[in-house]
């Protein structure tokens, strides 16, 4: 039964939350669901956070793969990780609605490279900025919940935070 519930779950939150993100979130829900639909083995177990209460693991042996998804309390996904031979091929964290709450690509070796993005509960852009093999680097732009800047942090090479400059 669980089996069954999962992917409906699964395509219920991200098709629910389909206007705020568009053609990411879908590609998401049809990767996530793809992960769980060949994998050989699932199982559920509580998780002692005070955040997540339950972690189901769906495990293809085949290739490698894991899709892990955690769950609050009212059995909300607020968290997916699915990893393949042990690196994380996909991450994504929820607010309790369902909203995304942080946009972060991966690199090869699982950490954090790209443009990194982190929402307000509502879907507004909270900062922006990139990543080089999971270190902030370069400008990262800070807003408001109205949708204006309101500051620019800058980090080195090392992901050092850069003395703010005098305007």
């Amino acid at each position: 039964m669980r089996l069954f519930l999962l992917p409906l779950l699964l395509s219920v939150l991200f098709l629910s939350c389909k206007q705020q993100t568009g053609n990411a979130k879908i590609l998401a829900s049809h990767f996530i669901d793809s992960v769980i639909k060949h994998s050989d083995s699932s199982y559920e177990k509580p998780y002692y956070r005070t955040d997540f209460v339950t972690a189901s693991y769906h495990v293809n042996t085949k290739d490698g793969t894991v899709c892990q998804l955690m769950k609050d309390s009212s059995g909300n996904i607020r968290q997916v990780i699915i990893a393949k031979k042990g690196t994380r091929i996909f991450f994504a964290l929820y607010y309790k609605n369902g909203q995304l709450q942080a946009d972060l690509p991966l690199d090869a070796f699982g950490q954090y490279h790209g443009t990194g993005k982190f929402f307000y509960e509502d879907g507004k852009l909270q900062s922006t900025g990139n990543y080089t093999h999971g270190l902030k680097t370069g400008d990262w732009k800070l807003y408001d919940k109205n949708g204006t800047l309101t500051a620019t942090d800058s980090y080195d090479s090392n992901g050092n935070l850069l003395p703010q400059k005098a305007p």
